[in-house]
């Protein structure tokens, strides 16, 4: 039975997990142990000035094609921080472009963008799966978000008691469900835990469903 991490930035303590540590353009991919993959994109914190941000979606549409990396992200958009908005939109569209080219999951950074995320995947209509990351809201942003079949990768909010995402989690598909530490230190088992109980279900068969999700996800012809 695996406990799945689609997003750390860490390699978890033991041998034997399946992660998937996210990565920027400037990072280097070393190799990883078995069960490890990457993903690559660039973050709307880190966007660069116009000639800096065009060579790191070059490198973005490089490194994409590399044995292991098996998603683009996290990248996305976030009305919290300073970078111009209209730049994070040309950019995160830029990434889904790419994504679609190399046919690999979006892994998807949002803070105050619901209803823009929302309408670009309407719009744009993407082959390939959208997952949201760290994903913590609320039951009408969930109600709303259902409409367009996207994924949810839940992360350390779940363990907190005034969390918006416990309430939502009832509501959303096992078979879209995914689990993540992002940067934090603890293990994703602890995530595995919480929901089988929230849920009334079996560890070892939430595990089974998130690992059928993982392959048909991410591991596509």
């Amino acid at each position: 039975m695996h406990c799945i991490d689609i997003h750390t930035h860490q390699i978890p303590a033991g041998t034997g997990k399946l992660f998937i540590m996210n990565r920027f353009p400037e990072n280097h991919l070393s190799d990883l142990p078995p069960g490890g993959f990457y993903s690559v994109g660039l973050h709307p914190w880190f966007i660069g000035n116009e000639t800096a941000y065009r060579r790191q979606l070059s490198r973005v549409e490089e490194m994409i094609k590399l044995d292991g990396v098996i998603a683009m992200g996290e990248c996305g958009l976030d009305k919290a921080c300073k970078t111009d908005f209209q730049l994070q939109l040309d950019v995160f569209l830029r990434q889904c472009e790419i994504a679609e080219s190399v046919n690999k999951p979006v892994i998807i950074h949002s803070v105050r963008a619901w209803n823009d995320i929302f309408h670009l995947k309407r719009k744009f209509r993407p082959r390939v799966p959208w997952i949201l990351h760290g994903y913590n809201g609320n039951e009408m942003i969930t109600r709303q978000m259902l409409q367009q079949d996207f994924y949810y990768s839940l992360g350390g909010a779940l363990l907190d008691e005034n969390s918006p995402v416990r309430k939502s989690l009832k509501m959303i598909p096992v078979e879209q469900l995914f689990f993540e530490t992002d940067e934090d230190l603890m293990p994703v088992n602890a995530l595995y835990e919480f929901t089988s109980e929230w849920l009334e279900v079996k560890k070892d068969k939430l595990a089974e469903k998130i690992e059928w999700n993982f392959r048909q996800v991410f591991v596509r012809e």
